[in-house]
């Protein structure tokens, strides 16, 4: 400690709380101006690209209140959710294989990724490459109740020995939860995702990480580039 510090105790704190104050400010500057990014997105096209960005860090915040950016077990993942969404595909949720232990329990999860896609050229695409490598799909059409192959319910992605299944992922997502995914943005660009296909790739392995994402991959390498 200096010595200016022990003869004025106080100096310390007093310039610490200033710390935190301006850290403060500056966070809360940052939030209104990402807000008004998410606002102003007129199209579904825009909230992807600000999806992507908060994928890749540049954005700390999204309508639905995730803050931080994407959780941990999401950051291997982040390149191809991100390219996903500068595609034209607006991902929605997403999480990798596991087999870990929980509190002493297995904990077991199905690699999966849900999206929004307004081409339907692109949907049935994607869908027909993911059924042929034998993941789990689920491809809703626009106001349709049931997928394509008419099934409806949710598979299970995540279990948890004993208490069961904890997430079952691939039901259709209502107009009201999409609502609920951008509130504040605007209405013509929310009306452009509850308009788009519903897509759900799921891995029918437990744990296993490596066929989804390099499919995804080689999906998007396969197609040109998309222009904005």
């Amino acid at each position: 400690m200096s010595a200016a510090a022990v003869l004025h105790p106080r100096a310390f704190g007093i310039k610490e709380a200033r710390g935190r104050l301006a850290g403060w400010r500056d966070a809360g500057r940052r939030r209104r101006a990402e807000a008004r990014a998410w606002y102003q997105a007129g199209t579904m096209e825009e909230l992807a690209a600000l999806t992507a960005r908060w994928l890749r860090g540049q954005m700390l915040w999204t309508p639905n209140g995730h803050a931080g950016g994407p959780d941990p077990e999401t950051l291997p993942l982040v390149d191809v959710l991100a390219d996903l969404n500068l595609a034209g595909i607006l991902t929605e949720t997403s999480q990798p294989g596991e087999k870990a232990a929980f509190h002493g329990r297995p904990w077991r999860q199905r690699a999966y990724v849900t999206a929004f896609v307004a081409d339907p050229g692109l949907a049935r695409g994607l869908a027909a490459q993911a059924i042929s490598a034998g993941l789990v799909v689920r491809a809703y059409r626009p106001g349709r109740r049931v997928d394509e192959n008419g099934e409806r319910d949710a598979v299970d992605v995540t279990t948890w020995e004993g208490h069961g299944v904890m997430t079952g992922m691939g039901d259709r997502i209502s107009p009201r939860a999409i609502r609920r995914t951008f509130p504040g943005c605007d209405r013509q660009a929310v009306r452009e995702v509850i308009r788009a296909w519903q897509v759900t790739l799921i891995d029918p392995e437990w744990g296993r990480d490596t066929l989804l994402w390099p499919l995804l991959t080689r999906f998007l390498n396969s197609r040109p580039p998309h222009s904005t």
